[in-house]
């Protein structure tokens, strides 16, 4: 069995671009409703749909998708600290590079807290977290669904539903 492809050009190439479309909606949606929302099973429903175009795509490929594509939850949330620290009156002038800096920092920050925390919160069977769980089987039933030998026992569970 030939090894799979996790980490491609083809799928960072197609997590950024959702990101982008997906951290510019978050963002307007943000500042004009106050709230945002989830991206990542989005994301893995609009991964499975683009690369399905393609051949030999694998859900470690999806998975790496919709893990770049999700980050544009967690990059439209500067539109709620930097708005709230200007109100509060501690941030009054806008330097590029420090504002720049403490952006970074953060978003560093938040990446070496997710390392030792991910076996913890995210490998380990029992997850808390239900968004993650959902997300999990969205890409197992796309797997499925694109996999040969699913179709007949699909087909065959649709028309059982549809009788019934």
């Amino acid at each position: 069995m030939a090894p799979q492809s996790e980490f491609t050009l083809r799928g960072i190439t197609v997590g950024i671009l959702i990101t982008l479309v997906f951290t510019a909606a978050n963002i307007y949606f943000g500042l004009k409703a106050g709230l945002t929302f989830a991206t990542s099973i989005p994301a893995a429903v609009i991964s499975m749909a683009v690369l399905h175009k393609f051949q030999q795509v694998t859900i470690q490929e999806n998975n790496i998708v919709q893990t770049v594509a999700s980050a544009a939850g967690t990059l439209s949330a500067v539109i709620f600290v930097l708005p709230g620290l200007i109100m509060i009156g501690w941030w009054q002038d806008f330097p590029f590079w420090m504002t720049s800096g403490i952006c970074l920092t953060g978003g560093v920050l938040g990446v070496m807290y997710t390392i030792p925390l991910r076996r913890a919160l995210v490998t380990d069977p029992d997850l808390p977290y239900p968004e993650g769980v959902a997300c999990a089987e969205v890409l197992k039933v796309g797997t499925a669904i694109n996999h040969p030998s699913t179709w007949g026992r699909l087909r065959i569970r649709k028309i059982k539903h549809a009788k019934a």
